[in-house]
Formats: C-alpha cells, sequence, structure tokens
C-alpha cells in the first residue's frame, strides 16, 4: 500500500512540475517580464558607428508618394508647423465622405490619392442588388475637389475592419495600387485609366491571408516591387513598371502584412521584404536571396514595416515577439549576412510601425507610447495605454510626434527623449482610426473608417 501511494505521489507531482512548465511556457508573453538578450561584440560596433543618416531627412519635401512618406520610413523634413492648436484642433481645409478601408492617402502633383471599398444599389435584371467595389479615388490636395475615381468589383469583409489596407504609390504620372483581394493595378496619376491589371493570388497561387492582402507597393528605377505570397517562388514579385510585365519572382513564404522597402547597407542596394516567418533581402535586380533573418510570431503576424539606416535593420512584432536591431555586414566568402545585436520584448509593434528620429526610435509597445534609446535598446520613457493611446500610429515632423490614437485622438508632442511632452491633443473623430496621419505640404490627412480630413498646419 505504502509502496502504490509512492508510486502515486511521484507521478502527481511530475504532471504537476509539466503542467506548470506548459503553463510558463504558454503564458510567458502574458506574463510580460522582461526579456534582453545581445552579442557584446555587436554592441561595442553599435556604440562607434557613426548613424549618420539617423534623423537626416532630405531638403523639404512638400509630396507624401507613398507608404510612411519619401523614404518610407515616416519621417517628415517640414518645418515651421503650427504647435499651437486651439481647443477644437487645426483649422479643417476639407472633408469628404469615404467607403469601408484602412488605406493611408498619398499626395503627390498637387493631389491626394487613396483606396475604400463602396457599397451601391444597382439595378439588375429589374431588381435592387447591393453591389460592392474596390476603388481608387484622386482629389485636388488644396480643395478637396473630386478628380477622377477608378472602380473595380471586388468585396472584402473582415470583423476587425472591411475594406483596403495597402496604401498607393505614386511614381510620376503612374499610380500603382494593391486591393484587400490581391488585385493590382497600374493607374494613370492625372484621370485614372487603367494601364495594366494583375490579379496577384490567382496568378501566383497564393492564399489570401487571413485579414487580407496589406502591403503597399514599392516603385524603384524601372521596376515595382510587391508580396504575393505563393509558394514555389512565387511569394515576392517584380513587374516593369511601365508595361506590367513580369520581371522576376523569388522566395515561398507565406504573405506577411508589412510593406517592402530599400536599404544600401554594407555597400548593397538591398530589396527587404518581411515575411509571415522571416525578414529577407533580396537583389533589387534578379530577386536573388542576400539573407535571411527569421522571425516569427504567434499567427505569423509581421505588420509593421521595418526601419533601415545605414548598416542596420530594426524590427518589431507583437504576438508573442518584441524588436531586434540587425546588423549587416559582408562575409569572408563575399556573401552577406545578418546578426542581432540585441533582441528585447519592450517595444512590440502591433499594427502601426515605429519611426527613428536621431538616436532614438518612438512607437507603440502594444498600447503603450514608447521612447526607446537605439544605441543600447533601453525604454527611456512610456505613457500607458490606460493613461494614454491605447493602440495608435504617428509620424515625426519638425521636432514633434503627430499621433493618432485608435479612438480619434489628435495629439501634439515634443519628440524627445527625456520625457512626453504634450504641446496640443483634441478628438478629431469618433470612429475607429487605425490609418496612419500623413503631412505634406503643410497640410495633415486624417482617415477614420468612413471620413477623411483635411486639417492645416501651415502658420
Amino acid at each position: 500500500m505504502a509502496r502504490w501511494l509512492g508510486r502515486k505521489l511521484y507521478w502527481m507531482l511530475l504532471g504537476g512540475c509539466c503542467l506548470a512548465v506548459i503553463g510558463i511556457w504558454f503564458g510567458w508573453d502574458k506574463l510580460n517580464l522582461p526579456r534582453f538578450r545581445s552579442n557584446p561584440n555587436l554592441m561595442r560596433n553599435l556604440q562607434q558607428a557613426p548613424l549618420l543618416s539617423i534623423g537626416s531627412p532630405p531638403a523639404t519635401v512638400v509630396e507624401w508618394p507613398q507608404w510612411r512618406g519619401p523614404n518610407r520610413d515616416g519621417l517628415s523634413s517640414e518645418s515651421g508647423l503650427l504647435t499651437d492648436w486651439p481647443a477644437t484642433g487645426p483649422p479643417l481645409l476639407w472633408e469628404k465622405m469615404l467607403g469601408r478601408g484602412f488605406s493611408s492617402p498619398v499626395v503627390a502633383g498637387g493631389r491626394v490619392y487613396t483606396m475604400a471599398q463602396e457599397n451601391a444599389q444597382e439595378d439588375i435584371d429589374g431588381s435592387a442588388r447591393e453591389t460592392s467595389y474596390e476603388a481608387v479615388i484622386c482629389w485636388d490636395a488644396a480643395t478637396g475637389r473630386e478628380v477622377w475615381k477608378f472602380r473595380y468589383l471586388g468585396r472584402y469583409e473582415e470583423r476587425m475592419g472591411s475594406g483596403p489596407r495597402s496604401t498607393p504609390s505614386v511614381d510620376g504620372d503612374y499610380v500603382y495600387a494593391v486591393g484587400p483581394t490581391g488585385i493590382f493595378h497600374c493607374l494613370r496619376a492625372d484621370t485614372g485609366e487603367k494601364v495594366w491589371r494583375h490579379d496577384l493570388l490567382e496568378e501566383f497561387h497564393a492564399k489570401e491571408p487571413q485579414y487580407g492582402v496589406s502591403f503597399s507597393p514599392l516603385v524603384e528605377g524601372d521596376l515595382v516591387y510587391v508580396a504575393p505570397g505563393g509558394p514555389n517562388g512565387g511569394s515576392v514579385a517584380a513587374f516593369h513598371k511601365r508595361s506590367g510585365v513580369l520581371a522576376w519572382q523569388a522566395l515561398d513564404d507565406p504573405m506577411g502584412y508589412s510593406s517592402p522597402l530599400m536599404t544600401t547597407a554594407a555597400g548593397v542596394r538591398q530589396l527587404l521584404v518581411f515575411t509571415n516567418n522571416a525578414l529577407v533581402s533580396l537583389s533589387p535586380s534578379d530577386g536573388t536571396t542576400y539573407w535571411r533573418f527569421a522571425w516569427e510570431t504567434t499567427g505569423g503576424f509581421n505588420i509593421a514595416t521595418p526601419i533601415a539606416f545605414d548598416n542596420y535593420v530594426f524590427l518589431s512584432s507583437a504576438y508573442g515577439k518584441g524588436c531586434a536591431l540587425l546588423e549587416i555586414s559582408g562575409n569572408a566568402d563575399g556573401s552577406l549576412g545578418a546578426k542581432s545585436v540585441y533582441e528585447h520584448n519592450r517595444m512590440r509593434n502591433y499594427f502601426a510601425s515605429s519611426v527613428r528620429y536621431r538616436e532614438h526610435i518612438y512607437g507603440f509597445d502594444n498600447n503603450d507610447l514608447t521612447c526607446m534609446d537605439i544605441r543600447t535598446g533601453n525604454i527611456l520613457w512610456r505613457v500607458r495605454g490606460d493613461r494614454g493611446f491605447k493602440k495608435g500610429s504617428l509620424l515625426i515632423a519638425d521636432g514633434h510626434l503627430i499621433l493618432l490614437d485608435e479612438s480619434g485622438k489628435l495629439a501634439l508632442a515634443e519628440a524627445a527623449p527625456d520625457g512626453y511632452r504634450e504641446r496640443a491633443s483634441f478628438q478629431v473623430s469618433e470612429n475607429k482610426c487605425w490609418t496612419v496621419p500623413v503631412l505634406a505640404a503643410g497640410r495633415l490627412y486624417i482617415r477614420d473608417e468612413s471620413r477623411l480630413r483635411c486639417l492645416d498646419l501651415r502658420r
């Protein structure tokens, strides 16, 4: 009897220990315990690196022609902006009702472009039926007058929010736009006339992501880059931007929700694509893989756009992950490689991308507005979500953070590492605001799920 009780107690204790280990394994992120690891040698390199490009945007640019601005980094070089806002906010220049979607506006050539899903009652065979369209819309930036609208049949419904997620890209006389169902168009920027079209999911045999196609096309040189997420070399593709002819395709990774970007690191121009499970560097000319850094999250939700500067890349994801700073360098055999300088879980971008300014990164660690020192990875300050912005998005201009909370609070604060100092704020919308603010020529564009507003930030 005693022997039987001993065995029973042994197995009970063993089972309890196993359950405890499993509980800690799956619940670690919910415990929200700090984690930090680093490479001492690479940390020393980082302390000595000049980081010349940080906080050094080009000369004043009055256009915002693509996702996250001229350099895809959320940083504006405009200055002399209005910082003393009345209680009702900056002057409203114009506003337009929109269909559903989270596509951010882009501004080029005196025009504003974005995407939306529209529903219309139409007479079909003598009966009224609702028809859904995906639309690319163009307005005059100064007046809000509609210049043109290009619509095509399409519908994307999802409980988190319906309609387009991707932001168009304007390149000279052409606009490139991807809808949530993977329909990719090249349009004339002045008239909206269709130049060419591709169905990315069908042509690359890709599965529609859980939350819709969300990457924004990238144009550089003669090519436009997209991420269909198809198997058998159909994950990333480049098209000749004028003809729409396929130039190359590469990788087998499932599609992520992040947008591609270009950088020059270790003396080599590189296309960076944040897929479902890795950050991958490719040759822009032919899609050859330079390096790959595995980065897996719960559910494969890599959403935020990485930040690339000099020989470094910063990436961040929520969903049980965190952030990492990578150093890109050449190997002895002439190849390129990416190594982690540090990683931790105190800056977890949920859906909005962080922005770098000088030697600091500002962004949202899930619900908390956070400032991080790039050289050390240390968190310098944070504004808790229950006292501040919850989930939000931001851009940086004129030494200030322009912040938009998901519940519609718009705020202006100093971009300073020694603490959060708010200059102004007001309630710009009562609807869900998951679209990043856009600044061009002193005009600030704010979109919620049903309306686009243009505010005047000129002094």
